[in-house]
């Protein structure tokens, strides 16, 4: 299969080989291949340069280009957030029982991380810090106690 390199690269090694960059800026790889070089950027050379029509991309080819998009959007955002955002999705998935130390201290001053909790972990956590809660309360009232909680 034939791939077109990224943009300024100048060396394609995979598997302990290095591949041959042809003059037109492409590899030839096995079609086992690609979805690890697409991982780092390589194409497939019949994809026009510029944006490809989504509607008629390949599911390979639609991962690669959520992956790409997820990659720019990250690369916009500071060190910290990334940081916080990590804990937070941590966080979402767990029991709040179960939550580590970090997820507790980003809890604890992050407007985000409180809006990332579900409706079982905003209960405890209310109830770690003394709050009493009654029903009926919405998620969206949980979160303001709790974000009254952590003095946000």
């Amino acid at each position: 299969m034939k791939l077109r390199i990224p943009e300024g690269c100048g060396a394609v090694s995979h598997l302990g080989r290095s591949l041959v960059i042809a003059e037109d800026n492409s590899i030839d790889v096995d079609e086992a291949d690609w979805a690890a070089l697409a991982a780092h950027g390589f194409r497939p050379w019949t994809e026009k340069r510029g944006t490809p029509e989504i509607a008629q991309m390949t599911r390979e080819e639609l991962i690669v280009a959520a992956m790409n998009a997820t990659l720019n959007a990250l690369q916009a955002i500071a060190t910290e957030e990334i940081r916080t955002r990590l804990v937070a999705s941590e966080a979402s998935s767990l029991p709040f029982e179960q939550m580590p130390e970090s997820a507790m201290v980003a809890i604890e001053g992050n407007v985000e991380t409180i809006s990332a909790l579900n409706r079982q972990q905003l209960f405890a956590f209310l109830r770690s810090r003394g709050v009493s809660v009654s029903l009926p309360v919405t998620n969206d009232e949980l979160r303001a106690f709790a974000r009254q909680a952590t003095g946000l």
